[in-house]
């Protein structure tokens, strides 16, 4: 019983340890469910004209800084509004100081390439900022 027992744990634990399947992922051409493009590392990011992007980005607030942007993809892109349906949230209330997601939507209005690039800083401090995303849009 006890050798059952510790081979059900091993099997278990491997399974656990090893992560999801994944498999190969949809192709680059396909659309999530929600028809939303969403950057993936640092790779150029394709869409077609009548696309929306979506950028998402921890941020949090009570530390001071904010996301800014230095290029907003104009006029390859326009900003937009997002889904209709937002994003699942926590059952639990935010705790104070914790981190959050900030998201911005952007239209694909006509062919092209251009960049999103946005600084994570402190508004009134003149120093480089701590981070920095930078997103290649080709437009087709």
């Amino acid at each position: 019983m006890k050798a059952w027992l510790a081979t059900g744990l091993c099997v278990l634990l491997s399974a656990c340890a090893s992560g999801p399947a994944t498999g190969g992922g949809p192709p680059s051409d396909t659309l999530p469910d929600d028809g939303i493009i969403r950057p993936q590392g640092k790779a150029p990011v394709a869409m077609r004209v009548g696309q929306v992007l979506e950028i998402a980005l921890t941020s949090n607030a009570s530390t001071g800084y904010q996301w800014e942007f230095t290029a907003d993809g104009a006029p390859v892109l326009a900003r937009t509004t997002g889904p209709a349906t937002p994003p699942p949230m926590d059952t639990q209330p935010p705790m104070p100081g914790a981190s959050s997601i900030a998201r911005w939507w952007f239209r694909a209005e006509k062919p092209g390439q251009t960049t999103v690039r946005l600084e994570y800083r402190r508004p009134w401090e003149k120093v480089p900022p701590v981070e920095v995303a930078e997103y290649e849009i080709h437009v087709r």
